[in-house]
């Protein structure tokens, strides 16, 4: 499976991927290189649409007081700023999910011990033959698999 990106670059970015370019206290020198060069060359972004609600939930998450430290990690204002930076994106939401989707991502998670969430965001990088990029090791492990 060989990658062209060099005229239109994108990937498939899940949750692990965009909450660390995201997050101050996530945030790698990798996910900002990506992301950078992906904006500079006008690229893109493809998630399924239970990204959505998967960020959502991770910024609700971390306005909850953490047990150890009492305290929030965010503040409501900081949930607008994020999700006001992650609309700056170029992001794609793939609407599909018919019948045959389904399956496929049914099958890749059971073949590889994914989730079915994160079989999802597999199955869009194959089915767009784009790069996957995670910090997810089982999602990593099985993407590089599948690419052999």
């Amino acid at each position: 499976m060989e990658e062209n990106t060099s005229t239109f670059p994108c990937f498939v970015a899940d949750n692990s991927f965009l909450v660390s370019y995201l997050l101050e206290e996530e945030n790698t020198e990798e996910t900002t290189r990506e992301i950078n060069a992906l904006l500079t060359n006008n690229g893109q972004i493809y998630v399924p649409q239970l990204f959505w609600y998967e960020i959502g939930n991770v910024l609700l998450m971390n306005t909850r007081p953490n047990k150890k430290t009492g305290f929030a990690r965010l503040l409501r204002a900081d949930i607008d700023d994020t999700m006001y930076d992650l609309r700056q994106l170029p992001i794609y939401t793939d609407p599909e999910m018919d019948e045959e989707i389904w399956m496929r991502v049914f099958n890749l998670a059971e073949e590889n011990k994914l989730t079915f969430y994160d079989a999802a965001y597999l199955e869009l990088a194959r089915r767009y033959n784009i790069p996957l990029k995670t910090y997810d090791e089982d999602l990593k492990t099985a993407y590089q698999k599948a690419r052999l």
